[in-house]
């Protein structure tokens, strides 16, 4: 398990510095800045433990775990609330006259709540329980605290950025764009037939080559791991077997998971707001606002291909953990509002010089 938890780490750690090696925020004087935060909070827990271990509460292991906890959980807070202000320092300032939106905030805040009410649960078994069973509720309240605590301070930070971000575009757009009933429907039913088009069905005859692969090797990896654990030649056969089973349903429910994913997804931008808008901070689409530059997702390429019907592709990069993934964005042109693209084209160019953005 902690050989696990340790390649884990390291492939976040590996995901997250290419992320931000290619994000049109990293520059070597803000690399510099996280570097000492690093190290700071690397000698923030040296200290913190040290003092735990060699302190006054030495005597007694309660009041060190849980000295420990509200240690980790405010270090690791405050140097994510430090880290997310050091590599999105910017952040949109509005009018007082201008409408606030909080509806990414009120997403983390149920979840906040509902947090609490756990770790209330948590706290009430661990009295309630007679001792030593009462460590478990305890351990598992402290290790959600562990988590959630640096989690949720990313989380309202972004969520607060991305409200004030909405908020502006929609009270001063570069473009507004509004759509009939009729248009919508029609668009939402030409990107289900083009999502659909993109998914390759499995044939057999042709494709159980590399299905046998897939298939062989997923269970030569199982059978691997197995030889590491005490256990008999029945058992790792099962577990092998298991291994191979698992590919090949994976492998035959795929069309079917991406066909329900774009049904899904048809379902949802027909229950969407009819409109975009495109402004300083982002562009709000498909009930969803993205902002153009934030360290964990940015523009990348901006075109307005000649295939009908008339629409733009956005695509944005956009960090998952540990690895980066494109997410492209496809928004219609409505009748009569072609001379908008000129203009996207020149502010995109100018609030995103490394994109490539070819829109006119």
């Amino acid at each position: 398990m902690t050989i696990v938890l340790l390649v884990f780490c390291a492939l976040s750690i590996v995901g997250g510095w290419s992320m931000w090696r290619r994000s049109p925020l990293y520059s070597g004087k803000t690399t510099l800045k996280l570097a000492a935060i690093f190290l700071l909070m690397v000698a923030a827990i040296v200290g913190g433990t040290l003092a735990i271990l060699k302190g006054p509460i030495s005597h007694s292991p309660t009041a060190q775990a849980i000295l420990a906890v509200i240690a980790l959980v405010g270090i690791s807070t405050g140097a994510t609330g430090i880290l997310i202000r050091t590599t999105d320092s910017h952040v949109a300032q509005l009018p007082l006259s201008v409408r606030l939106i909080a509806i990414q905030r009120h997403k983390v805040q149920r979840w906040i709540w509902r947090t609490l009410v756990y770790l209330l649960i948590c706290a009430a078994a661990g009295l309630i329980v007679p001792s030593p069973w009462d460590a478990i509720p305890l351990g598992l309240g402290g290790l959600v605290l562990l988590l959630c605590g640096p989690m949720f301070i990313g989380f309202y930070m972004r969520a607060r950025r991305l409200d004030l971000g909405m908020s502006e575009v929609m009270a001063s757009p570069w473009a507004h764009w509004q759509y009939t009933p009729a248009q919508w429907e029609c668009w939402a039913r030409s990107e289900l037939a083009w999502e659909q088009s993109k998914l390759t069905p499995i044939v057999w005859r042709r494709d159980w080559r590399k299905m046998a692969k897939a298939v062989f090797t997923m269970g030569a990896i199982f059978a691997g791991c197995s030889l590491f654990f005490d256990m008999s030649v029945k058992e790792k056969l099962w577990i092998t077997a298991g291994g191979m089973g698992f590919m090949l349903a994976m492998m035959l429910c795929t069309n079917w998971i991406n066909r329900a994913s774009s049904r899904r997804n048809y379902r949802h931008l027909l229950a969407a707001p009819r409109e975009a808008y495109f402004g300083n901070e982002g562009v709000y689409w498909n009930g969803e606002f993205s902002p153009w530059i934030l360290s964990g997702s940015y523009l990348v390429e901006a075109t307005a291909p000649r295939d009908p019907p008339a629409h733009l592709a956005i695509v944005f990069q956009t960090y998952t953990g540990n690895s980066s993934i494109p997410i492209a964005k496809r928004i219609p042109i409505p009748e009569g509002r072609e001379s908008d693209v000129v203009l996207l084209q020149q502010q995109l160019r100018t609030r995103c010089p490394k994109a490539a953005v070819r829109l006119a």
